[in-house]
């Protein structure tokens, strides 16, 4: 056996040495560096913005959101109108939530709110959210084009949804029998109407009318050129009811001597007793030279006007549901109302209409109006909605007609067909794929 020993002071014969460094040299396969792929270029910032703005998280809480938007819009239904609801939660950008309504009316604290996004707000977010998603994450195949159909199905009724609110006029046309009108009457929205009688020509009157928005605010002045007085709000109710004023105030004027008006909640909606509010106001009028005229009570629910002499001219003033001219006319030539033997609930109501439209040369004398039967004309379509009735017989004498012109109203019939047609195509597809995966085993 050959053995070696290291001796004390005899020096070691020199021996080649190799030291094994950590890691491979470069340009060998096991170099770390060897294989690395390089840095990818960073993203463009629209591109970055898209993948933000795709993100399925960003889905999930804009989906929390519209729940709970949907669930305090309809608990505030309990103290506000259908209709106001839908204009303050979701026909908006941001709203302010009673407090009341965020702890589910389990407190009577109506004046504290919290701001959240309204419902325009969500539902455009969700719009670009669901078209990044489509350009980011989404291939367009022939697999996937159920869920594209769905989608574009989805986009077609939100974009319907903007349109009729923003562009839907809704309003209603009452004609007593053998009178004619061309006045769409607009429940929903009140006026202050001051009309200069021409003693002459009444299509030469002389009409301002302030809208309810300028007249909500106690203590707001309306001073104007054309309006020959000035107008201070002491008052505004959205609902009242009359009873007698039994002690009037020596500065009370006009109504406000025979009645006062009493704040009431606002309408449902849909109440068969009262479907729309009947604003009122007091206010204080004066003379531009600083005369004081006195208060004055406006009602809406009695259609009188209430006439007030200025420097020998005569106004007359009235708060009315804001009115609206047609550049036709409609006469009503015959009512009929027929209502199903031993009750009173209607079986069938009929307008027998005459069409005149002088600018467009129109004169149509064989017009019928009545239930599923509407009239279309100028984009407007007149349904039968009602009548009304003499007050001392109490038969029917005229007819009320709803009057709608809504540009949107195709696109939720065309979006639910496009909807219908993709969940067909997906769900055709998957069938499709299951049974051939069974017929392979």
């Amino acid at each position: 056996m050959d053995h070696t020993a290291i001796q004390p002071g005899v020096p070691a014969a020199k021996v080649a040495e190799t030291a094994i460094q950590d890691g491979a040299p470069p340009g060998s396969p096991l170099h770390p560096d060897a294989h690395a792929s390089p840095r990818r270029a960073p993203r463009h910032p629209i591109v970055q913005a898209l993948m933000l703005l795709a993100d399925l998280r960003l889905t999930v809480v804009l989906f929390a959101l519209a729940m709970l938007i949907v669930f305090w819009g309809t608990l505030a239904q309990t103290d506000a109108g259908v209709w106001t609801v839908v204009n303050k939660y979701f026909r908006c950008a941001f709203v302010w939530v009673p407090l009341k309504v965020v702890c589910f009316n389990a407190i009577d604290n109506t004046v504290d709110a919290i701001p959240f996004p309204g419902g325009w707000l969500i539902g455009g977010v969700m719009l670009v959210n669901l078209l990044a998603a489509h350009a980011m994450r989404f291939k367009l195949t022939w697999n996937r084009s159920g869920i594209f159909l769905i989608h574009a199905g989805l986009i077609v009724m939100m974009l319907g949804e903007v349109i009729t609110g923003t562009y839907q006029i809704e309003g209603q046309m009452v004609i007593r029998e053998g009178q004619s009108s061309n006045t769409v009457i607009h429940p929903g929205q009140t006026e202050l109407a001051i009309i200069q009688r021409d003693k002459d020509d009444v299509a030469k009157d002389h009409v301002v009318t302030i809208p309810a928005r300028m007249l909500q605010t106690p203590g707001a002045t309306i001073e104007d050129s054309q309006v020959p007085f000035i107008i201070e709000v002491v008052e505004y109710m959205v609902n009242h009811k009359l009873k007698f004023n039994r002690r009037p105030g020596k500065d009370q004027r006009g109504l406000a001597r025979e009645f006062e008006a009493l704040p009431q909640p606002e309408v449902s909606g849909v109440d068969p007793n009262q479907k729309f509010d009947l604003p009122a106001m007091y206010v204080k009028l004066s003379t531009p030279e600083g005369k004081k005229l006195g208060t004055w009570l406006f009602s809406s629910d009695l259609g009188d006007s209430q006439w007030i002499t200025i420097k020998d001219k005569q106004y007359q003033v009235r708060l009315r549901f804001k009115e609206l001219a047609r550049p036709y006319t409609f006469h009503l030539k015959k009512f009929t109302h027929d209502v199903f033997p031993g009750t009173n609930t209607p079986k069938d109501f009929h307008s027998y209409i005459r069409l005149i439209d002088t600018k467009n040369g129109v004169d149509r004398d064989d017009v019928e109006i009545y239930m599923n039967a509407p009239l279309y004309y100028e984009g407007e379509t007149f349904y039968q909605s009602s009548w009304t009735t003499d007050p001392i017989t109490h038969k029917a004498n005229g007819t009320v007609l709803q009057v709608v012109r809504n540009p949107g109203w195709l696109m939720p019939y065309i979006s639910c067909a496009i909807v219908g047609i993709g969940m067909l195509i997906h769900f055709g597809h998957t069938l499709y794929r299951f049974v051939d995966r069974r017929m392979v085993r």
